[in-house]
């Protein structure tokens, strides 16, 4: 099962292990001598305790049915991850308000979906659209630093702003429906969602048949 890195590197006690491993290592080298049986063996000890931390941190594993569900937020986040290894650390700039607009658009969605379950199927939609999003972000990314030529490089970079625009414009709208959901609930329900979101989800592929 994969590890849930984002999860481990918030917990400051992944940090304080990590200083007292290394401050054990340390102790041990200069008690036990700089020789390379203690090198090996502080080593292996080091390693183990850090595994089993971090072994600690894996993502449960999906049900057959999650690995398509994207309302799932362990299938979501999978998706992102997959996407994210394809970004340079140098565009983490750009990608990263990207990320964040799709992960918080995912949770819009399911709340949308805990309070209006009929819309599921046009959620689900509007995720699949979020996803392809990201994959057009990290995939101009791409582009953008093989690009050599002022010209193509002013192209791809407008390109580029499209995706980040369009998704960051999900991100609201699918905010703003969810508030409208929840007052709906409240009066006498508001049979326009479908549309809305067909309507977003027209928007999105629009900018990803471009």
């Amino acid at each position: 099962m994969p590890i849930n890195w984002p999860a481990l590197g918030r917990h400051p006690q992944t940090y304080l292990l990590l200083l007292g491993i290394a401050f054990g290592y340390g102790l041990l080298i200069a008690f036990a001598g700089n020789r390379p049986l203690v090198w090996i063996g502080g080593g292996v000890v080091a390693m183990a305790m850090a595994g089993s931390w971090i072994t600690g941190y894996r993502l449960p594993p999906l049900k057959e049915h999650e690995h398509t569900d994207l309302l799932n937020i362990n299938s979501f986040q999978r998706q992102i991850d997959t996407i994210q290894a394809q970004v340079a650390q140098a565009s983490y700039r750009t990608w990263q308000p990207v990320k964040d607009w799709a992960l918080q658009s995912q949770a819009f969605a399911t709340h949308i979906c805990d309070l209006e379950p009929t819309l599921r199927p046009e959620l689900l939609e509007a995720l699949y659209t979020v996803v392809d999003l990201a994959q057009q972000v990290a995939d101009g990314l791409q582009v953008q630093a093989q690009i050599q030529t002022p010209a193509y490089q002013q192209m791809a970079k407008k390109q580029l702003q499209q995706s980040c625009d369009r998704m960051e414009q999900t991100h609201h709208q699918l905010q703003q429906l969810q508030d409208q959901v929840a007052l709906a609930s409240l009066t006498q329900g508001d049979t326009s969602f479908p549309q809305r979101l067909e309507t977003l989800i027209a928007a999105n592929k629009e900018i990803l048949e471009t």
